[in-house]
């Protein structure tokens, strides 16, 4: 068989065409497979705001309660890890003992952990309120009270000992 001008470009033209047909298949990605549809989650009417506060050189102390001390100002147990914090107004000023500046529940994030009973804190949680009247420490307004268990002899030595450093801490409240 003779190649002829008539047969070259034909062939030049089959050959042109497979090229640019492999390089269709190669270029275009490849379809996924078709995922089952996820259930639609339901979408909050209004999405919850928080402010961050931010305290530094606070005092902070710690204390003792009594066996058998009525519970807490948030009106639940004591437990270590738990700490008082100012009332929101000086009780002598007319405040509340139960609302207190920082509210109960709320986590502090410290910034340097706090050894405690043994234990080291990263986090307190806020349970109730001391230094009713703000005497203790009137240039400290966000000072804070550890909880170190019950009076007997070692922890009241324990919470002496740690004395009144000065702290730096986090928290967060819910927008109001």
């Amino acid at each position: 068989m003779q190649l002829t001008k008539q047969n070259l470009r034909l062939l030049a033209s089959v050959v042109i065409g497979v090229i640019l047909i492999a390089l269709f298949f190669l270029i275009i990605p490849k379809k996924s497979p078709q995922r089952s549809p996820r259930p639609v989650q339901p979408v909050e009417k209004e999405s919850q705001w928080y402010i961050q506060f931010s305290v530094k050189n606070q005092k902070s102390t710690a204390y003792t309660e009594e066996s058998g001390a009525p519970v807490a100002a948030d009106g639940k147990s004591y437990f270590i890890g738990g700490i008082a914090v100012h009332p929101r107004y000086p009780v002598n000023s007319g405040g509340n003992p139960r609302e207190p500046l920082i509210p109960f529940g709320t986590e502090i994030y410290l910034e340097k952990p706090i050894k405690a009973r043994g234990q080291e804190f990263t986090t307190l949680k806020v349970m109730d309120t001391g230094d009713v009247n703000y005497r203790l420490w009137p240039d400290y307004p966000y000072w804070f009270d550890i909880y170190y268990g019950t009076g007997n002899y070692y922890n009241t030595k324990e919470a002496k000992n740690y004395g009144a450093p000065l702290i730096n801490y986090t928290w967060y409240e819910k927008w109001r």
